[in-house]
């Protein structure tokens, strides 16, 4: 069999691999925290989706996402993922709820779903039950436009559901100036890449243009893969508005995450600007959390 043979039968195979996961056991989802760069306040959460540990042939999402784009899968995951969202939110206590109320619910969402003609039609239905959070949609960057008038059509319906749109890790793949031109976004989220670069002068300068730019246009701006105080306290001087990473905390499972909202309090995480006696330190979750959080 051609070598070129073998990598189709074993793209088909993972392929449908990722769509017996959707209709068995289902993606595990993890939470991942946004705090505030002024207050040190919660500002959101975004939901991470992550293969299943009861099944074999563990993938990563960079491998198993671009996967269920190419096959056609991607509206399929990204409804399955958006309904899971729903539910577990709908499952935790009032008290959470209330917590994350003022606060939106990242779900990532591919291109390729937003220029499904089904896929509004299918998250208006998901929508119609109640009560539901505050959601926004994280653009992934990973696939084109194929049809970009019938994905802006599709955001700004959205849009009148209460739905914001994020562009995430803005200025790689495909998440470029011409989207955030053209589509309603609300919010733009620098690369980890891009963060990991603030130790060097043409990485503070390159972050900083996109933070005055995304300020120029009244959006606001999250900084992914926050490693380290000095990261912070540069972010942070630069204008960003909200953070996220693993020095501030890890992806948190369904449990783990009510736990860590209704003991969390702003004091947890000390101001980076006083560097003797207010050193930003890692999240202070309970005691015994930390052991069971999710790689």
């Amino acid at each position: 069999m051609p070598a070129s043979a073998v990598s189709k039968v074993s793209k088909d195979s993972s392929a449908a691999q990722v769509r017996d996961v959707i209709r068995s056991v289902g993606f595990d989802l993890v939470f991942q925290p946004k705090v505030a760069f002024s207050h040190g306040r919660l500002g959101g959460i975004e939901v991470l989706a992550r293969w299943p540990q009861v099944v074999s042939g563990r993938q990563a999402p960079d491998q198993f996402v671009p996967l269920a784009e190419k096959s056609g899968l991607a509206p399929m995951l990204d409804l399955h993922v958006l309904e899971r969202t729903l539910r577990i939110w709908r499952s935790w206590p009032a008290v959470t709820r209330l917590c994350w109320s003022p606060f939106p619910i990242s779900v990532n969402v591919s291109a390729m779903s937003v220029q499904d003609e089904d896929f509004l039609r299918s998250v208006t239905w998901l929508l119609a039950e109640s009560p539901r959070p505050k959601l926004m949609f994280e653009l992934t960057e990973t696939a084109p436009f194929h049809n970009p008038v019938a994905a802006a059509q599709t955001l700004e319906a959205l849009s009148g559901h209460g739905i914001q749109v994020s562009l995430d890790d803005f200025c790689t793949g495909f998440n470029n100036h011409d989207r955030l031109n053209t589509l309603p976004v609300a919010e733009l989220k620098i690369d980890r890449a891009d963060t990991a670069k603030l130790d060097t002068v043409a990485g503070i300068r390159h972050v900083g243009q996109m933070i005055d730019q995304a300020k120029a246009a009244g959006l606001t701006v999250t900084a992914e893969g926050i490693e380290c105080r000095d990261q912070w306290k540069t972010l942070r001087t630069l204008g960003c508005d909200y953070g996220q990473g693993y020095w501030l905390c890890p992806p948190l499972s369904a449990s783990d995450a009510v736990e860590f909202v209704q003991s969390y309090t702003p004091s947890r995480l000390l101001s980076a600007t006083n560097e003797e006696n207010n050193a930003l330190g890692a999240v202070d979750l309970a005691p015994g959390l930390v052991h069971n959080l999710p790689k």
